[in-house]
């Protein structure tokens, strides 16, 4: 077995920065997840919004903007999608529900970079022949969203979008490198979610005899944990053993926000408060 020390594998091509305390901070760009920077949650295009499941793509099953009664404007957008449809084998006159899966992800999310002819002809009766690839409904309108410098048009599109958990980190807010590093097989999102009488048991157990650490560790980390502990005991005191480190400052009550005041205080040794 070969190790790096420059924090890199050369057989898979990747490379870590060097780990420091903003690795673990989902405020910074060192240790927040690169897809929602820090912030958990991603809008994204919703299916349900920009499709009308009960009819069909002839009946106008797109809703949103300029998708909208394709059919009746005879468009570049309709002539693309019809094109498509006839290559790819997707029925038109069928409600989108009844659709095949395959052929429904290819109206929303596109082709993939398949190609298929399209013979268009604009209103004025030019006509053209090309080859392109169809980049869905999504992809259209996740596109505009991030290249328009247009507000309405910004506005517009984030009427059909949801707030959804963020694919890559799954919620986590951190980079994957951070979510890696273990202590007794613990990464900080599951130490976080623990109620804080439960993380206190676990910071016991790595100061106590039965300490998972060997020496040079227990060196290293004994400030450190001399701290939390001193900072966990305080919550405890004031009753708030049952929160979760991971709790968002919005979701507490007056009484839990005013109890953390204190902690802090008491823990900063304040004095004549």
């Amino acid at each position: 077995m070969h190790f790096s020390e420059h924090l890199a594998c050369p057989e898979h091509g990747i490379s870590i920065p060097e780990i420091e305390p903003r690795t673990f901070s989902f405020n910074t760009p060192h240790g927040a997840c690169p897809d929602c920077q820090g912030l958990g949650n991603k809008l994204e295009i919703d299916p349900e919004r920009v499709v009308d499941a009960e009819k069909s793509l002839a009946e106008g099953a797109l809703i949103a903007m300029e998708w909208n009664n394709l059919r009746e404007d005879m468009g570049a957008y309709w002539q693309i999608l019809e094109a498509m449809a006839h290559h790819y084998h997707v029925e038109l006159n069928v409600p989108f529900k009844s659709l095949p899966l395959e052929k429904r992800d290819l109206v929303l999310y596109g082709t993939k970079g398949g190609r298929f002819t399209v013979h268009y002809r604009n209103r004025e009766g030019r006509q053209a022949v090309f080859d392109t690839a169809f980049e869905g409904i999504i992809g259209n309108l996740e596109r505009r969203y991030r290249e328009t410098n247009s507000e309405y048009i910004r506005e517009k599109i984030s009427e059909y979008m949801t707030d959804r958990p963020c694919p890559t980190c799954q919620g986590k807010r951190l980079r994957p490198e951070a979510i890696a590093v273990t202590v007794d097989d613990i990464n900080i999102i599951e130490v976080t979610a623990w109620p804080i009488n439960r993380t206190l048991e676990w910071i016991e157990k790595l100061a106590g005899p039965q300490t998972p650490l060997n020496k040079r560790q227990q060196i290293i980390a004994e400030r450190i944990i001399k701290e939390i502990r001193s900072r966990l005991g305080f919550l405890v005191n004031v009753g708030l053993d049952y929160l979760t480190l991971n709790r968002s400052a919005g979701s507490l009550s007056g009484g839990e926000a005013q109890r953390i005041r204190l902690a802090t205080q008491v823990g900063s040794r304040l004095v004549g408060v």
